[in-house]
């Protein structure tokens, strides 16, 4: 059963990095708040909240970015800054009312994640990237249902891509 889940696991990645043109336009996004004044702040919707806040600890994570909950604090968004986040499409209403409060403040957006919610585009600003990651269990059961379900392995994959991209643009 291991070996399946590793090799399934291993095409999980494997899509990632066949995203690599993505993850390092996703990359110099990013960077750009910290070669400016902004910051990078990190979000995730109910079900990514706690992941989206150990990540910023990660001793990957560059400097000057942080977690950030959108409800209480959107209101410091600037064009400056940048957002990512993870998302598992299930946003609610109010979440997808603040992460478009977010793009009309002209605060690009990256989203890691299944899918990701529509928003209405803001002229003069490139629409939200998305980096897309597996969503389907690994290892089929004798029942016919699925298990080892891959997002927060390949959220924390990505979210260290990115990082490992950043560094080296401000390197």
């Amino acid at each position: 059963m291991l070996k399946m889940y590793t090799t399934q696991l291993q095409r999980v990645f494997t899509k990632i990095q066949e995203q690599e043109e993505q993850i390092d336009e996703c990359g110099r996004l990013l960077a750009q708040a910290l070669v400016g004044e902004g910051s990078i702040y990190v979000v995730g919707g109910t079900r990514y909240d706690a992941l989206a806040k150990a990540l910023v600890h990660n001793q990957d994570t560059v400097t000057r970015v942080a977690s950030l909950n959108l409800q209480k604090e959107s209101s410091q968004l600037t064009s400056v800054d940048r957002l990512i986040v993870i998302t598992d499409g299930e946003e609610t209403t109010e979440e997808i009312e603040q992460l478009q409060t977010a793009l009309n403040r002209e605060t690009p957006l990256v989203f890691i994640g299944p899918t990701a919610p529509s928003l209405h585009d803001v002229n003069g600003m490139e629409p939200p990237f998305h980096i897309t990651i597996e969503s389907r269990g690994l290892i089929p059961n004798l029942d016919g249902s699925r298990s080892g379900y891959p997002e927060e392995l390949a959220i924390v994959y990505t979210y260290q891509a990115l990082m490992f991209q950043i560094q080296e643009l401000l390197a």
